[in-house]
């Protein structure tokens, strides 16, 4: 099973992410978070995780708390409204960046093409 966790500003894009979670048979929300610095400094104490879903436009920048969290996360994956994020996303060592709104197949495919690279 994948731990997973969620940071956005905006409840309702939460809410989607941890349907789509919750529908996938491997995965489980383990956290949400709408507040980003609590989440990092929640997550720097915590265990490693296996997902995080990641805004990029809040109080604190997706991009910032990626660089703090990307060693205790095993895959990050920013969702965002805002496609000229992408390029600052993957030199953070992003794994996916998903543009909002996330559908079951958009979040599918991406989560299916992050766990088929795990298997080789």
């Amino acid at each position: 099973m994948y731990n997973c966790v969620i940071i956005d500003d905006d409840q309702l894009s939460i809410d989607i992410l941890k349907t789509l979670i919750s529908q996938h048979p491997a995965m489980s929300t383990l956290a949400t978070y709408t507040n980003p610095a609590r989440a990092i400094n929640e997550m720097l104490v915590g265990e490693e995780i296996d997902f995080l879903f990641l805004d990029i436009q809040m109080e604190i920048s997706g991009i910032d708390v990626a660089r703090k969290l990307r060693d205790k996360v095993r895959y990050l994956i920013f969702v965002t409204a805002y496609e000229r994020y992408a390029i600052d996303a993957f030199k953070v060592h992003g794994d996916k960046f998903l543009l909002k709104p996330i559908t079951p197949e958009k979040f599918s495919l991406a989560i299916d093409q992050i766990l088929m690279k795990e298997r080789r």
